[in-house]
């Protein structure tokens, strides 16, 4: 039991809280599992539990270490915490508090005991291009086929042997479970057991770590030095975790570690909403948590703010029919509301039309301003989604928001960090930090151009590949360079000039000079970042690579901004006392970038205008005033590919129940009877989920000119109709094969 904080000025005020979240936030020690159902204020909970143990009972804010999955969330907890502390207890009152990410706690963990396991403290973070690239390379290198070969799909599934913590024989046998895509089973398992063991050699080599690799190295960290685990675990007495039904067999294997002296672990999540099965998550963690800890305090958060009465009666319905889960039953004191709309239209074209006139007529008529040039509506256009179960559904929703003029926002674009002009960047300041990184090495070697032809790389590659080190290291051999002609010399020559000037400049920024001033500090990395570009002369080398000057001066802009986003670096730190000189920085803020890019978050203010268009999957954690659900067929939901494995429908049942809980008013739950496929239409079976909600909460629409079934022979036939379709289509792509 903590001592209560001497310096509070209040007491902390709980009065807004229901008594499920009061109970939750006054817990006093031992594992504590809060069932946080959709909107039920679950952020609210675990805001006030952080501020209760700084602020009541004198916790240490160092002591305290809070985890979500992005690091927005993770920010805006943070946030709201210190907002909520600095009332009670004064300013600075969480000063060292630790609420991040599972990979950006892990890459501190490791940037502090990275040689433990054979790395050093500047290993670089590879994108997923990076991670593409070296695949390729080792395709090539054994003679496979990357035409054949999915890089992408062999990087996912070495993510997912690392996500279930799998090695050696155990990533054997994990591969040997699968099938690929294009090629035999046999022929992928095969690539899979080739190319993993050589990846990870190639990433030791040249001191990287892809995104997978920092939780899987953390916990083998961890669990092979019992001095480190058992340090860490002492430094973060009390640790929260927001999503935990979304977390995998390492990220469990993390928090076993991390409370291997202590048992302070409270997790908040929903088993209703563990809809990310394909990427590693297990749901059983959060179901069997109080068999993991014992002594666990179980809370249901059931209350909803969110939800109207009729949204959250469907909702339950829906998710009752799933058998392993904690029940539970959402409520909500905002009132009935309206019915839910169900609508059945005649094809693809007819949904996205209907889709669009109704968002149009529900948004009001047009208000002019009084005479100006203004136009705004009765209900914004940010009030309204369009949610769908698969990425290639958009298309044609785009289409008819375009004819109609109505602006939306699709969610998941290309990330800044894919640029060329960025990439190029960036990866001449991974060089700084870690030479050896030759993934970057090969992008820059020769631009600005500098002489080092294709040839040279390629007799850089085959000698670093023969002596088993980085290319960086055998620029460094005199007694290879030699062997390269004259021009190449010079360009190497140069290059290094240009590395180690880069490296001495930004070595030489030190914190100690700046005692007080972390603007100060963080201007002058800033400034070293602007002067690098004049060094690697990148305005130039952009410049001869775009025929408009405008063109080129904006993709230096690009750049520019990435320099000027270094000093508004946040320094919040731990008890480490932070970055120490300009290295650390810089190696903090590379960091940074390929975490945050994981996430594929848009900034807020490209969301605040226009109907959002977006996943399932993406949606959860947002809420709108008026959602459509669109595509609700079988083959979309459940997705075609659960029901042909006649796999467990159960997280796609979740994926539903996820859709509907992110409508706060109005609910539109639209299907199409036929899909133009190959030029015919192919009929359609409704979502089967839609039959479990009652149908005295609904008001159905049919727009189409295809009758409904009228009896079980008619449903027959069109089940049939459909399977004919496809073994048509099937019989077609036979006749085609050589």
């Amino acid at each position: 039991m903590e001592v209560p904080a001497s310096h509070s000025k209040h007491k902390l005020d709980l009065s807004r809280l229901n008594p499920a979240q009061r109970e939750a936030v006054l817990h006093d020690a031992g594992p504590l599992l809060i069932l946080a159902g959709a909107g039920s204020g679950k952020t609210n909970t675990m805001t006030h539990r952080i501020a209760y143990l700084i602020a009541e009972r004198g916790v240490a804010p160092h002591r305290i270490l809070g985890m979500s999955f992005t690091n927005k969330a993770a920010n805006e907890l943070k946030e709201r915490v210190t907002k909520l502390t600095d009332k009670v207890a004064g300013k600075n009152s969480t000063k060292g508090l630790i609420v991040s990410t599972f990979h950006s706690l892990c890459v501190r963990i490791l940037r502090e005991f990275a040689p433990r396991i054979g790395f050093t403290p500047t290993f670089s973070i590879m994108d997923p291009s990076d991670q593409e690239a070296t695949v390729r390379s080792i395709l090539k290198l054994i003679n496979i086929d990357a035409k054949k070969f999915d890089p992408s799909w062999i990087l996912f599934q070495i993510g997912q042997a690392k996500n279930n913590f799998l090695e050696g024989e155990g990533a054997i046998e994990f591969f040997n479970t699968l099938k690929g895509p294009k090629v035999s089973y046999d022929d992928y398992s095969i690539a899979l057991q080739s190319v993993f063991p050589r990846y990870q050699e190639r990433l030791r080599l040249n001191n990287s770590m892809d995104f997978d690799d920092l939780i899987f190295n953390t916990v083998k960290l961890l669990e092979e030095h019992v001095d480190v685990r058992e340090k860490l675990s002492k430094r973060f007495k009390y640790i929260l975790v927001d999503e935990y039904q979304d977390t995998n067999a390492a990220q469990f294997r993390l928090l076993r570690a991390l409370t291997c002296t202590h048992d302070n672990l409270c997790v908040v999540g929903d088993d209703d909403q563990s809809i990310y099965a394909w990427r590693g998550a297990d749901p059983t963690h959060i179901l069997q948590f109080d068999k993991a800890f014992d002594r666990t305090k179980r809370i249901i958060l059931d209350q909803n703010y969110r939800s109207t009465s009729t949204i959250l009666a469907a909702a339950n319905e829906v998710i009752s029919k799933n058998s392993k889960r904690f029940p539970k039953s959402l409520w909500s004191n905002l009132g009935e509301g309206s019915p839910i709309h169900t609508v059945a239209v005649e094809d693809d074209r007819a949904e996205s039309q209907m889709v669009a006139e109704e968002i149009i007529k529900r948004a009001g008529p047009v208000v002019d301003g009084f005479g100006t040039k203004w136009e705004t509506r009765e209900r914004p256009w940010n009030d309204f989604a369009i949610l769908y179960r698969s990425n290639t559904q958009s298309r044609i929703f785009e289409e008819a928001l375009r004819l109609h003029q109505v602006p939306y926002q699709l969610v998941g674009a290309l990330s800044f960090l894919d640029r060329k002009e960025i990439k190029d960047t960036l990866c001449y300041w991974r060089l700084v930090i870690n030479p050896n990184d030759d993934i970057a090495f090969r992008r820059v070697i020769n631009w600005p151009a500098r002489g080092i032809g294709k040839s040279s790389i390629e007799a850089l590659h085959q000698n670093s590949v023969k002596t088993g080190r980085s290319l960086y290291e055998a620029t460094l051999d005199a007694e290879f360079v030699d062997t390269l002609n004259e021009r190449t010399r010079k360009g190497l020559e140069s290059f290094h000039n240009l590395l180690n000037s880069l490296r001495a400049g930004l070595a030489a920024i030190d914190r100690a000079a700046f005692p007080n001033l972390d603007g100060a500090f963080l201007s002058q990395v800033s400034l070293w970042a602007k002067n690098s570009l004049d060094l690697i002369g990148a305005k130039k080398a952009l410049q001869d690579e775009e025929d408009d000057i405008t063109k080129a001066q904006k993709r230096f802009e690009n750049i520019d901004e990435l320099a000027n986003a270094i000093g508004m670096m946040d320094l919040a730190t731990d008890n480490a006392g932070g970055p120490s000189n300009g290295m650390i920085v810089l190696q903090e803020y590379l960091a940074q970038l390929i975490l945050d890019s994981k996430e594929e978050e848009k900034d807020e203010d490209e969301k605040k205008h226009g109907i959002t268009l977006m996943t399932l999957h993406g949606a959860k954690g947002l809420e709108f005033p008026i959602v459509f659900l669109v595509g609700l067929e079988d083959g979309y939901l459940p997705h075609q590919r659960t029901i042909n494995e006649g796999t467990d429908l159960s997280e796609e049942r979740r994926l539903f129940y996820v859709g509907i809980t992110r409508a706060k008013q109005e609910l539109y739950l639209v299907r199409a009877k036929n899909r133009i496929r190959y030029g015919k239409a192919l009929p359609r079976n409704p979502c089967r989920f839609l039959e479990d909600i009652p149908q005295d909460l609904l008001i159905e629409r049919d727009e189409s000119a295809t009758p409904s079934f009228k009896s079980e022979e008619a449903k027959a036939k069109h089940e049939q109709d459909v399977a004919d379709f496809f073994s048509e289509i099937q019989n077609r792509l036979k006749k085609k094969t050589p």
